[in-house]
């Protein structure tokens, strides 16, 4: 059912996660850099933190949810899978800000869920292809 559904789910919950990363990147961007932090320079975190949300979390992620659906699934997945990370990164005690923490949680959740999702779908079309596969 949901490989089926899976080009709209794509599609849909790829640009809500890509939003989301949107806000979250803006919301940091426009925070005070974070104090308290002795080793690393607070202005280049937090602007290494930005870039790095803009470039997988909203760039990458449109370009994996609307690409064609059914091409690229393992590199959708990793795509996805590092779209999440770099969101969940961002949640540091030391960069994350209010609002930006929900908005990068929810993304996360989207994004981990699309890579799980692409995964099963490239699982259901090597089944497809050989129904001897282990999968």
């Amino acid at each position: 059912m949901l490989t089926q559904l899976f080009s709209r789910l794509l599609r849909i919950v790829g640009l809500l996660a890509a939003v989301l990363s949107a806000i979250s990147a803006t919301l940091l961007w426009s925070a005070a850099p974070p104090v308290g932090l002795r080793n690393i320079d607070p202005l280049v975190l937090r602007n290494s933190m930005v870039a790095v949300l803009f470039i997988f979390g909203v760039a990458a992620t449109l370009i994996a949810a609307f690409s064609p659906a059914r091409k690229w699934l393992l590199l959708k997945t990793a795509v996805f899978a590092l779209a999440g990370f770099s969101n969940a990164a961002a949640l540091g005690a030391g960069s994350a800000v209010p609002f930006q923490g929900t908005t990068s949680v929810i993304a996360v959740v989207c994004e981990l869920g699309l890579a799980v999702l692409t995964l099963v779908t490239f699982m259901d079309s090597v089944q497809k292809k050989n129904p001897q596969s282990k999968f």
